[in-house]
């Protein structure tokens, strides 16, 4: 009984393993075959480029705005790592616990206005200027594709902005409409 159960196993498991080693042997040999081509590399089809989505199909990749603006690229790579240091100083602001809302606030607006002064040092003000319009264009173009389904700004420490101290609150809680 054991002998026959041992001999159905085989003969279902035999299939299986004939055609896991026929397609690594036919994967193999076509591999040293595309390794012994002597064709030149002229003669190999040109890569196929993939099918593009529908949503892309008219619109054109726009260059970069540090290359709009005339920045060099070392000037950019520095602006870059400007930014980066910045965004160390403020995560190192966000994690201090000793920090109330209003200082994390205020030491934010100190940092961010040092990298605003550390970038018109390395970068030439009409070029920044040029900059800053490109970027401004480029978010508002980005808020109408968005439309709707735009999500609330996060701030420097991950959360939704506050308001600012002192300015208007919303008004009315979900359920509770107002009586204007």
């Amino acid at each position: 009984m054991r002998a026959s159960r041992i001999g159905v196993f085989a003969v279902m498991a035999l299939p299986l393993t004939v055609s896991v080693v026929a397609h690594s042997l036919g994967n193999a040999r076509m591999d040293r075959s595309v390794h012994r081509s002597p064709q030149a590399p002229a003669a190999q089809p040109p890569p196929q480029a993939p099918p593009s989505s529908p949503r892309w199909v008219n619109r054109q990749r726009q260059a970069p705005c540090w290359r709009v603006a005339g920045i060099a690229p070392q000037l950019v790579n520095q602006r870059w790592h400007i930014e980066d240091n910045a965004k160390g100083r403020i995560n190192a602001v966000c994690t201090d616990p000793a920090l109330t809302a209003e200082k994390r606030r205020e030491k934010i607006q100190e940092i961010n206005a040092q990298t605003e002064q550390e970038f018109a040092k390395i970068i030439p003000a009409k070029q920044l200027e040029a900059f800053k319009a490109c970027q401004a264009e480029r978010d508002q173009e980005r808020a109408k594709r968005q439309g709707a389904m735009a999500q609330k700004e996060l701030g420097p420490c991950g959360g939704v902005i506050p308001p600012e101290p002192g300015g208007a609150a919303h008004q009315h809680q979900p359920g509770n409409p107002s009586k204007e």
